[in-house]
């Protein structure tokens, strides 16, 4: 992948367009952009990371799995997202496992000349937090999920707080997060379609404000 390439990349992400040229360069030399096919193992609980990531293209799923081995999906990410970067920036093991759901792109930064030549400056500082406060937000949504008494509550809840991410998850991937089958899920849909709850739209259903 070619430096210009890179280049405008960064340009392109929010945490970095304020950067001034020089800026932009010192942190292309210190990026590379790696390539994943769908499937492919992003990283595995327990590994630590000497970059951080930032998904470009495709969705990334981050799991973990309970006492009987079974999946637990976290959250799905997609373009332009921070992943693992708590651990990452704290140097500790990476709590959870994730892998490309798509085909898609990352940029992977050396987290030790990132934290010496860009953790100071403020508009990237801010959008850590930002970034931070958002997995905060996704964990109270699990939370959500897991107390939840009806799988309808789950599903209005997960359409009313993720109406991007929903229209990039199939069926089953939406349900997986949710703690359901994909029959009940499905299920379950179709009732909301037909109480007007949810609206089918071609790429997917939405909230009926």
């Amino acid at each position: 992948m070619t430096h210009k390439f890179i280049n405008q990349t960064l340009k392109e992400v929010s945490m970095f367009s304020s950067l001034g040229e020089d800026e932009l360069k010192a942190l292309e030399n210190i990026s590379q952009i790696v390539d994943y096919k769908e499937g492919e193992t992003l990283f595995l609980e327990g590994e630590t990371s000497d970059v951080l990531m930032l998904l470009i293209e495709g969705v990334v799923s981050v799991f973990k799995h309970d006492d009987k081995g079974n999946e637990i999906v976290i959250g799905y990410f997609k373009r332009y997202e921070l992943l693992a970067e708590a651990a990452t920036l704290r140097h500790t093991p990476l709590p959870s496992s994730s892998r490309f759901e798509t085909d898609g792109k990352l940029i992977k930064i050396d987290i030790v000349a990132f934290e010496k030549l860009f953790m100071l400056h403020p508009n990237i500082s801010y959008a850590i937090i930002q970034s931070l406060l958002k997995k905060v937000d996704l964990l109270q949504q699990n939370i959500h999920f897991n107390i939840a008494t009806t799988s309808i509550d789950k599903i209005l809840h997960f359409y009313r707080e993720n109406p991007a991410l929903s229209l990039d998850l199939k069926q089953y991937e939406i349900a997986s997060v949710l703690g359901m089958t994909a029959e009940t899920f499905s299920r379950n849909l179709r009732k909301l379609v037909k109480d007007g709850k949810l609206m089918k739209v071609s790429t997917g259903y939405k909230i009926v404000q």
